[in-house]
Order: structure tokens, then sequence, then C-alpha cells
């Protein structure tokens, strides 16, 4: 994504989507469904981790994420957001750390230069509840059903996709609205 960025005239936005919202119970790692889970991580997530240069381990449990992203607003309005994103998917994704649990984002946060106590406080009160929901929404409204989903435009991909990938849809969104444009003149 970043690629696309540095070769278009793009702006990345990133949204809240919870994969195990409440009040689904979040999967038994241990039995047969967290075998299921790696035996997916290592046919889909570990290869194209390897082919993009990314480094990712099989997290060992299932988080909730809603106040991660909670987090990440409340870093965006504090302008650390880019910090934050990078941050909670190494502590989920490489530290194998949960991000569902309030002292993890606190300190995470901190790390990134978010003053802890006020961070604490925000989740706690769910300063950013409503925003993340919103978010979750428009997700919902677009067809988003994983993660990540890239959408430009009106035409989305799903999965991590490679820079060729995202400029073929970065094509077909500028041809779209090119057409919608001319239709409308």
């Amino acid at each position: 994504m970043a690629e696309l960025a540095a070769m278009h005239d793009v702006e990345i936005e990133w949204l809240a989507f919870e994969l195990r919202p409440e009040p689904a119970p979040l999967p038994d790692m241990t039995g047969p469904g967290g075998e299921r889970f790696r035996q997916g991580w290592e046919r889909g997530v570990a290869p194209m981790a390897a082919t993009l240069g990314v480094e990712m381990h099989f997290p060992p449990f299932k988080s909730r994420s809603r106040q991660a992203h909670e987090a990440a607003v409340y870093a965006r309005d504090h302008n650390r957001f880019e910090q934050m994103r990078v941050a909670l998917f190494r502590a989920f994704f490489v530290e194998n750390r949960d991000i569902g649990e309030v002292d993890v984002l606190v300190g995470i946060g901190a790390s990134v230069g978010l003053e802890a106590d006020d961070l604490c406080a925000a989740l706690a009160e769910g300063r950013h509840t409503n925003e993340v929901i919103e978010q979750e929404r428009l997700a919902a409204r677009i067809g988003i059903s994983a993660v990540p989903t890239i959408v430009i435009g009106q035409v989305g991909v799903q999965g991590a996709q490679p820079y060729d990938v995202l400029r073929q849809v970065y094509e077909e969104a500028r041809h779209r609205m090119e057409s919608d444009q001319m239709e409308t003149d």
C-alpha cells in the first residue's frame, strides 16, 4: 500500500473492522479449531507474508479488537496513528501480545508517545467507541467481510496484495470514476 500511495495520488485511510465482535465467543485455540486456524495460516497468511517480506507469527489466541481500534482512533487524534498502527500490528503478529487487553494497549500507546493515563481513561470511558462503531457500519454497508480489504473508489480487493494487484484495482477505480464523470457531463 505504501508503494501505491507513493506512485499514485491516493490517500490511505485505515478503518476499524472487528473480525470477532461481541457477543460471539472467541474460538478455542487449544483444540481442533485452533489447529484449523493454524493450517489456514500456514496455507495463506504465512506464504504471503514471506513473499512480501513481512514478519508475522501465528497468534496463539484470538483477541477482541474493539478497544485496539479505539486506541488507534485516540492515536489519530494525537497525530500518532501510523506509529500506533504499526505498533499494534507488531504487538499482535510479531510479539504475540493480546491487543484485547487494556494494559497491553496502554503500553503500546506509551511506546509510541501517547500519554498512558489519558489513553487508559479514554478506553475506560469509551470516548472513541461511537466512532469505531460508525466505521464498522460503513464497512458493513460497503460489503467488507475480511481484513485487510482495500477499497479504491468503488473497487475493492480482499487480502494482503502485492503492488501489481493494487495498481490494477487503482486503474479500474480510476477508469470507473472517469466513465462516471463523462456520463454526468
